[in-house]
């Protein structure tokens, strides 16, 4: 597995972004947080070799131009990918994509919530797990 202090976030919404870096931070040993708003910098950044792999990557389901399930196909063939905790963090997940998602390497769903200490919650049981 990758760094234990870095997580990543890939999500179009910077709302999303400032939320979970809030719940983060309520944590009594916070990961470091690396945020992209697209699949195709977050290929871009691990696509080089002093790129830090990361222990936990969670992925919105709908991103602009590349699917999430693309993005994830093409994130786990680079280096940087061997083995982190990937993680659908999205508003909604059906049980058709949680199953498509599962296949393709996908270990947990969280779904988004408005709820801070519900959030700190997910997000302390994933890193405690880790």
């Amino acid at each position: 597995m990758g760094n234990k202090g870095l997580l990543v976030l890939i999500d179009d919404d910077t709302d999303d972004h400032e939320i979970l870096k809030m719940a983060v931070d309520e944590l009594d040993r916070p990961p470091e947080c690396l945020f992209f708003s697209d699949c195709e910098s977050a290929i871009a950044h691990f696509s080089e070799n002093a790129a830090t792999a990361p222990s936990y990557v969670l992925i919105d389901l709908r991103l602009p131009r590349i699917d999430s399930d693309q993005c994830l196909e093409q994130l786990q063939s680079l280096r940087a990918f061997d083995e982190p905790q990937i993680v659908v963090y999205s508003s909604s997940i059906s049980e058709e994509w949680r199953q498509r998602l599962s296949q393709i390497g996908v270990d947990d769903f969280i779904q988004k919530t408005d709820s801070l200490p519900v959030l700190v919650n997910k997000i302390q049981d994933l890193v405690g797990a880790g």
